[in-house]
C-alpha cells in the first residue's frame, strides 16, 4: 500500500472517528443565553450552541451563515450543508471513496475546493449549478491513482489552492477562473539521496486571493512553512530551522497574518513581527501540538485545537495577543452558554469573518465525536 501521496493530501489537523447516524442536526443541546449586538451589522446576535451528530464539519461562509462537512458514516464521501441560522442540513453531492477524498474549502457563493474522485483523485471545484470541475494539471502523469488535490479556496471562490502532482513530486499551484491553473514556485529540497523534487503544498489562500502558504520539504524536514504571493513568488518562513516540521494552518482575509504549526508549537506569523508563540493552556503538556486552524478576518485572533485525539483529549483554544491562550468551552461558559453536560469541545475548524460564528469539533456524553456550531456576540474573545 502506497502511503506517501496519501499523506501529504491529509490536511496536517487532529481527524475525528465515526459517530452515530441521526440524519438531521441534533439541537437539544441549543441554548439562547445571552444576546448582544454584532458590531458589524448591528443585528442582534444570540450566544448559542448547536451539535451536528455524524458530521465533520470543515469550513464556514465568511459570513457565517453556511458550513460545509462530510457524513462520518458515508462511505461515498456525502458533502452536506449546514444553515448555521436555522440548523437546517442538505445533501448536496459526493466525493468518492470517504477514505480518500475531502471537502476542504467553502466560499461566500457555496463553491467547494475539494480532493474528489473521477476515479482518480483530483483537485476539484464544486458549484451547485455546475457540479464538479477538474482544475486540471499541467503534467502529463500523476502519482499512481492520484493527480491532485483542492486545499482552499478565496471568499468569492475565484481562487483555489493547493497540490498537483508530477509524477510522484507534489507541486503547489493557484488556480484563478480566469487564466486556470499556475504552478507555483518550488521551495525547499529534497531530502538527501532523493531524485524528486521538494514536496510542495499550498494548503491556505487568503480570503482576498492573493497570498496562499503551505509548505515545503526542506532536507531531513518533510514539511516546512512558506507562503507564495499571487505571482507565483515564494518563500521559505523559517530558512534556518531544519529541526521543526511545521506548515501554515491558517490565514487571514489580506494574507499578512498566518497561523503555523512548528514542531508541537503554535504561532502567528506576520512579515513585520515574524513568529510569535501562542503558548499552551495550563492543562496542556508540553508535547500536544497546537493546531492554529483558524484566524478572525483581520488576523488578531486565533482558533484551535491544543492536543491529539490520538493520545489524549484535545481542547479547543482562542487566542489573542492581549488574553493569550484561553479554553473557548471555558470564555463560552463565562458568556452564558451552556455546554451539554459531559459534552467537551476538542477543536476550532473555522471562524466567520467577524468572529461571531465558530465552527468545531466535540465529544458528546457517550465519547463519540459530534460537530459543533457557536454563535456569540462580537466581543466574547475580548472578555
Amino acid at each position: 500500500m502506497r502511503t506517501l501521496p496519501f499523506l501529504l493530501l491529509l490536511p496536517f489537523v487532529a481527524c475525528t472517528g465515526a459517530s452515530k447516524d441521526t440524519g438531521a442536526p441534533d439541537d437539544t443541546g441549543e441554548t439562547d443565553t445571552d444576546t448582544d449586538t454584532d458590531t458589524d451589522t448591528g443585528t442582534p446576535v444570540t450566544a448559542r450552541i448547536a451539535w451536528f451528530d455524524d458530521m465533520s464539519g470543515m469550513d464556514l461562509s465568511p459570513d457565517g451563515t453556511r458550513a460545509v462537512a462530510q457524513r462520518m458514516s458515508s462511505l461515498a464521501g456525502e458533502v452536506l450543508f449546514l444553515d448555521t441560522v436555522t440548523d437546517e442540513v442538505r445533501s448536496v453531492t459526493t466525493l468518492g471513496d470517504a477514505t480518500r477524498n475531502l471537502a476542504t474549502g467553502l466560499s461566500a457563493d457555496g463553491r467547494i475546493s475539494a480532493l474528489y474522485d473521477t476515479p482518480v483523485v483530483e483537485a476539484g471545484l464544486w458549484t451547485e449549478a455546475t457540479g464538479w470541475q477538474d482544475l486540471a494539471s499541467p503534467f502529463a502523469v500523476g502519482c499512481d491513482s492520484d493527480n491532485g488535490g483542492g486545499f482552499d479556496l478565496s471568499d468569492d471562490g475565484t481562487v483555489v489552492v493547493g497540490l498537483l502532482w508530477d509524477v510522484c513530486s507534489p507541486a503547489a499551484f493557484r488556480w484563478t477562473e480566469a487564466g486556470g491553473v499556475q504552478v507555483l514556485d518550488i521551495l525547499g529540497e529534497a531530502s538527501e539521496g532523493s531524485t524528486n523534487a521538494p514536496a510542495n503544498r499550498a494548503s491556505v489562500v487568503s480570503g482576498d486571493g492573493q497570498v496562499s502558504a503551505g509548505f515545503a520539504a526542506y532536507g531531513p524536514l518533510d514539511r516546512s512553512p512558506t507562503r507564495w504571493t499571487a505571482d507565483g513568488a515564494g518563500e521559505l518562513l523559517a530558512p534556518d530551522d531544519r529541526d521543526a516540521p511545521g506548515e501554515v494552518l491558517s490565514i487571514d482575509y489580506d494574507g499578512s497574518t498566518l497561523g503555523v504549526l512548528r514542531g508541537y508549537d503554535g504561532y502567528v506569523w506576520t512579515a513585520a513581527g515574524g513568529f510569535v508563540s501562542l503558548g499552551r493552556l495550563e492543562t496542556a503538556l508540553p508535547s500536544d501540538p497546537v493546531y492554529v486552524n483558524a484566524l478572525s478576518a483581520d488576523g488578531h485572533l486565533a482558533f484551535g485545537g491544543v492536543g491529539s485525539e490520538f493520545f489524549g483529549l484535545p481542547t479547543a483554544f482562542v487566542w489573542s495577543e492581549a488574553l493569550g491562550m484561553r479554553s473557548v468551552q471555558e470564555v463560552a461558559t463565562a458568556a452564558g452558554i451552556v455546554v451539554d453536560e459531559g459534552y467537551w469541545l476538542t477543536n476550532v475548524m473555522a471562524v466567520s469573518d467577524d468572529s461571531t460564528v465558530i465552527l468545531g469539533r466535540a465529544f458528546n456524553a457517550e465519547g463519540a465525536p459530534t460537530t459543533f456550531v457557536m454563535h456569540v456576540p462580537a466581543d466574547v474573545w475580548e472578555r
